[in-house]
């Protein structure tokens, strides 16, 4: 018997390779796991919950118990789509070190482990992504970064519709695909999109769309504030970050928040005094860097729609020891 573990992301494509698995290996272990940012859609957790079901395979949950908002204020960077520390933190080395090193993260959930056929299920485990023919690019980075592990990825090497699978489980699709995204990612606030994908969450899901672009004002305020070298340098007290994190964690707004969010253009512009090499702190920090969800806001016809970008997890890490 064979050990199977599927990289189930929640999405289409992951449930085509896991049923792929499961008709190909009928008799073997097979595991569905999922790393969690607690960022994600309600009817995410429908989906996947329900194709444990269908499917008749154990679902692993692993989380570090912190969502992408919460880490950036804890790392005062705001990841952005030219760098996804959210997806490298919360799903790339959450996996990493579970499935080479062992560590069990802060929280571990199962669904239907009755079906899990050995313990040992990570022993000469092969690896399966639900990467297409389109997302070749991802396909060499992923290979080297989870060797020795062997990996699969099904969708490249055979041609599988994708709703045809979901129809003949009967399960229906994340509520995200309905709303024209590209993927099941984070509710719609994967932070490596780009301007056309925000703009179908701002059409689509606008409450959604004002959260997100209020965590960003604040986020980025926050940054800035912390590159004052006296907060830098732990001189003086950071007097705002207790403020941040209730915000970001559970929409807590003090007075403090209020304050940055009816000021926010005014913010922009402001200087909150010099970095250590004298220069003025005023560089606007956001998740798309060329434009704010605030301009985006504004001005959505002026925004470029073919700029939709994407999560990529499993693509840039390189499993440092740290």
């Amino acid at each position: 018997m064979q050990n199977h573990i599927i990289f189930f992301s929640g999405g289409k494509s992951s449930f085509s390779v896991a049923d792929y698995a499961k008709t190909k290996y009928p008799n073997d272990n097979i595991v569905l796991y999922f790393t969690d940012t607690l960022w994600e859609d309600e009817d995410l957790y429908r989906f996947i919950h329900e194709a444990s079901d269908k499917l008749t395979l154990p679902l692993l949950i692993h989380s570090r118990g912190i969502t992408p908002p919460q880490l950036m204020v804890q790392q005062r960077f705001m990841a952005n789509n030219r760098v996804g520390t959210c997806s490298k933190e919360l799903k790339m080395k959450v996996s990493s070190n579970y499935l080479k090193k062992g560590i069990v993260p802060e929280i571990e959930k199962w669904h239907n482990k009755e079906y899990l056929k050995s313990e040992e299920f990570i022993q000469g485990a092969t690896l399966y992504f639900g990467i297409g023919f389109e997302e070749m690019h991802r396909e060499g980075p992923i290979r080297a970064n989870w060797k020795p592990f062997k990996v699969e990825m099904p969708l490249i090497e055979n041609v599988i519709n994708n709703d045809e699978v979901l129809k003949k489980y009967r399960i229906r699709q994340p509520r995200l695909y309905d709303m024209q995204f590209t993927h099941n990612n984070c509710k719609g606030r994967c932070v490596k999109a780009g301007q056309g994908h925000f703009k179908n969450l701002l059409m689509k899901d606008e409450k959604t769309f004002i959260e997100l672009m209020e965590q960003e004002i604040i986020i980025s305020e926050y940054i800035r504030y912390c590159k004052q070298p006296a907060i830098k340098s732990g001189k003086s007290k950071d007097y705002l970050y207790n403020d941040v994190w209730e915000f970001v964690s559970y929409g807590k707004k003090s007075e403090k928040i209020k304050h940055f969010l009816e000021t926010s253009e005014y913010g922009r512009r402001w200087n909150f005094g010099e970095d250590s090499k004298g220069n003025p702190i005023k560089k606007p920090y956001t998740f798309m860097k060329t434009k704010s969800l605030e301009e985006l806001e504004k001005e959505p016809v002026q925004c470029d729609i073919w700029d939709i970008g994407g999560c990529g997890c499993f693509v840039d890490y390189e499993g440092e020891d740290d």
